[in-house]
């Protein structure tokens, strides 16, 4: 059987210290028939050049350089050229397993799921790691139930440990909200997922995340993360009443969406403690 084509969207902004890791993990491998979009969003380091040598090297590579536009619209760029079957994310700093794309292609052979899943690791001494099990579901109540459990156990969050049809992306005209800059990855998966009709997880580690950058956004204080994640919540809200559910399923739907919005609440009060204030106006922001 031939292989289907992957089409991998790599955003790629000041990674020069990491990048070469992230394309040699991906072009390092056996599985030829791929398409590896590397898009510069305006780097002001020397990512371009690393990036340039790849594509002499490999002929799988389409590079784009471009002015910076943020790592929303450098996706949505990504979506725009993909032409394989199913899309796969990912981000620069980060790295794929040796067997990453023989494990891949096996679960998308074996069973052609609308959503795969799979776990993933940080890089860390004390290695952190997130399992999304093994289970195929083609009925809708099990579906809702999966994926409502997944919301739960922090496994609905990241993009790149998950392979998307592009047919189902296209034909919904999905795509990343380029005014958020906190959640929208989880809004573009749950909006995703709202337009599936099987689901697909299996117990393989095959993305590895690395956590040492210290300019991270998470790491900083962030006054404008209450007004985007309550945004992203609305949103997902909309996407959910925008789609058609039986009332089991939307039980479970609007158990995770609940659950995803009191964890927001959550991280919004956490933030408050970055910030040098006082209790009482902790608590004026809180009750706010």
């Amino acid at each position: 059987m031939e292989m289907p084509l992957v089409s991998i969207i790599v955003p790629v902004y000041n990674a020069q210290s990491h990048l070469s890791r992230c394309l040699e993990s991906i072009c390092g491998q056996e599985y030829k028939n791929l398409e590896l979009i590397v898009i510069n969003d305006g780097s002001k380091d020397k990512s371009l050049p690393v990036c340039e040598e790849f594509r002499q090297k490999d002929p799988r590579i389409l590079l784009v350089d471009k002015a910076n536009s943020g790592v929303s619209d450098t996706r949505n760029l990504g979506l725009k050229l993909a032409s394989g079957k199913y899309v796969e994310f990912v981000d620069s700093d980060d790295y794929v397993s040796e067997d990453y794309f023989d494990v891949i292609n096996q679960a998308l052979t074996l069973c052609c799921p609308d959503l795969l899943m799979f776990g993933m690791a940080n890089t860390e001494v004390e290695k952190r790691t997130w399992i999304t099990g093994v289970y195929r579901e083609i009925d809708e109540l099990n579906i809702a139930r999966r994926i409502a459990d997944a919301m739960k156990q922090y496994l609905f969050s990241s993009l790149c440990s998950k392979v998307f049809k592009r047919k189902i992306i296209e034909n919904n005209g999905l795509r990343f909200s380029t005014d958020l800059s906190i959640g929208e990855d989880q809004l573009f998966i749950f909006s995703y997922a709202m337009h599936i009709r099987s689901i697909s997880s299996i117990d393989a580690l095959l993305y590895n995340v690395d956590v040492s950058n210290e300019n991270s956004l998470s790491r900083k204080g962030r006054h404008y993360l209450t007004g985007q994640l309550m945004e992203v919540n609305r949103r997902m809200y909309a996407a959910y009443h925008a789609t058609e559910h039986s009332p089991e399923s939307a039980h479970y739907y609007e158990a995770g969406l609940a659950w995803m919005t009191y964890r927001s609440a959550y991280s919004c009060c956490k933030e408050l403690l970055k910030f040098n204030c006082s209790a009482k106006q902790r608590r004026r922001e809180i009750r706010k």
